[in-house]
C-alpha cells in the first residue's frame, strides 16, 4: 500500500482539476517562430475569464451561470485555475488531496481547429507549459497530457516524448468526428499501453456546437440545461464503441477513464450489451467474452457531476451497480461552478466503497505513479 494511506490517513486523489493559463503569451516559449507568429496574429484571444478557447458550448447556449467558481478566483488575477499555487490553498490543503489529476481545459476548443499541425502545436505547447509550471510546482500535482486525433502519429510521438516525465500520468483524449472505437485513435492506444498511460475521456464542451462535433441522440440541444441533461449519452455511445469495436482485444493492458459523463447508466448499459451478444454474437466479432466484462476491467468512472438521489433507496440502487466498486473514482470538476466537495460527495459514497474511491481505483488505473510523494 502507499505510503500515504499507511500514514493513518486515506489518500484522496482528485481525477478531475482544470488548469488554466493567464495569458496566451505564456505559450510563447513552446512555440517554434513560426507558430508563434501564427498564434499570436490574433487567432486567439490573449487574456479571458474563461480560457481561450472557444467554439464550445458557453458560445452556443446562453450559461445559467459562469462556468467557474468566484472564489477560485485568484487574488493576483486571471481565470480561475490559473494559479498553481493558490489552487493549493484554495483546494488541495483544505480537502486533504493528496493527488490532482489536472486536465487541461485550454486545448478543447482545438477539436474545431481544420489545420491539424496547429492543433498539435498548441497541444504540445500547452502540455509543455504544464510540466514546467505546474508539476515542477508541487508533487501533488499530476497531469494527463493532451492529445486530439488530428494527427495520431504526432500524438503518439508526443505521448512517447513526455509519456516518462514525473508526474504525467495520462493521455486526455478529445473526441471530435471519430468515435473512441476508431482505429484511427490505434497509434495513441498502442503508445499510451506502451509508456503505461491511462486513457481519459472529458467532455471538452465543443459537442453539438458545429456540424462534425458528437451529439447526443436525435441530434444537437437547443438549450444549456437540455446539454447538460444528455451529455452522458455521448460517454456511453463511446463506451459501447470501444467494446463492440475490439479496442481492449487490441490493447489488452488499456486503462480507460470516463471523466464527467456519468455513470449511473452502467447498469442499464452493461445489461443490454450482454443481453444482445449472449444471443447475436456474430453481429460483433471483435467480442470474445460479455461486453460487461471489459467495462469492469478496463474502465474506470469519475463521480461528478453525481447524481441527485431523492432518497435512500435511489442512493443504494446508484452505487449499487454491479463491478461498480471496481470503476468509480473521485473527482471535483474544479474550479467550475458544479464543483464537488470531497468533503459532501464522499459522505454519500457506501463505506465499503470508500477506499476504492478515494485512491484505490485511481491507483490501478494510473498505477504507482500517480503518487509522487
Amino acid at each position: 500500500m502507499n505510503s500515504v494511506a499507511e500514514a493513518g490517513r486515506t489518500p484522496i486523489v482528485d481525477c478531475d482539476v482544470h488548469p488554466l493559463i493567464k495569458d496566451i503569451h505564456a505559450l510563447a516559449p513552446y512555440f517554434t517562430e513560426a507558430w508563434r507568429q501564427y498564434f499570436f496574429s490574433g487567432a486567439l484571444r490573449s487574456k479571458s475569464d474563461n480560457g481561450f478557447v472557444y467554439a464550445r458550448a458557453r458560445d452556443r447556449y446562453p450559461h445559467p451561470n459562469t462556468t467557474f467558481r468566484r472564489d477560485a478566483l485568484p487574488p493576483q488575477g486571471g481565470p480561475a485555475g490559473s494559479d498553481p499555487a493558490f489552487t493549493v490553498t484554495n483546494h488541495i490543503e483544505p480537502f486533504g488531496i493528496t493527488t490532482a489529476l489536472l486536465l487541461p481545459q485550454e486545448p478543447y476548443g482545438v477539436v474545431r481547429f481544420g489545420n491539424s499541425q496547429a492543433a498539435a502545436a498548441f497541444e504540445r505547447a500547452n502540455n509543455e507549459y504544464l510540466i514546467d509550471t505546474w508539476l515542477s510546482y508541487d508533487k501533488r500535482y499530476a497531469l494527463a497530457i493532451t492529445v486530439s486525433d488530428h494527427d495520431p502519429k504526432s500524438a503518439a510521438a508526443d505521448i512517447r516524448r513526455l509519456g516518462s516525465k514525473p508526474g504525467v500520468i495520462g493521455v486526455q483524449v478529445l473526441i471530435n468526428r471519430n468515435m473512441l472505437g476508431s482505429t484511427v485513435f490505434d497509434p495513441i492506444y498502442d503508445a499510451a499501453s506502451e509508456m503505461g498511460l491511462a486513457i481519459v475521456s472529458h467532455q471538452s464542451g465543443s459537442e453539438g456546437c458545429y456540424a462534425y462535433s458528437q451529439v447526443p441522440a436525435g441530434g444537437a440541444p437547443r438549450f444549456y440545461g437540455e446539454r447538460h441533461a444528455v451529455l452522458p449519452q455521448i460517454g456511453a455511445a463511446n463506451v459501447t464503441d470501444m467494446v463492440m469495436s475490439g479496442v481492449f482485444e487490441r490493447f489488452p493492458k488499456l486503462r480507460v477513464v470516463m471523466v464527467e459523463w456519468g455513470f449511473t447508466w452502467l447498469a442499464s448499459l452493461m445489461s443490454r450489451m450482454d443481453y444482445l451478444w449472449e444471443r447475436n454474437r456474430q453481429a460483433s466479432p471483435f467480442v470474445k467474452r460479455p461486453p460487461s466484462e471489459y467495462v469492469v476491467e478496463h474502465c474506470k468512472f469519475a463521480t461528478q457531476p453525481l447524481d441527485e438521489a431523492a432518497n435512500a433507496t435511489e442512493l443504494r440502487a446508484m452505487f449499487g451497480i454491479p463491478g461498480l466498486e471496481k470503476m468509480l473514482l473521485f473527482s471535483s470538476d474544479y474550479p467550475h461552478y458544479d464543483t464537488d466537495s470531497p468533503s459532501i460527495i464522499l459522505k454519500k459514497i457506501p463505506t465499503l466503497m470508500k477506499d476504492s474511491v478515494c485512491y484505490q481505483n485511481a491507483l490501478e488505473a494510473f498505477g504507482p505513479k500517480v503518487f509522487r510523494h
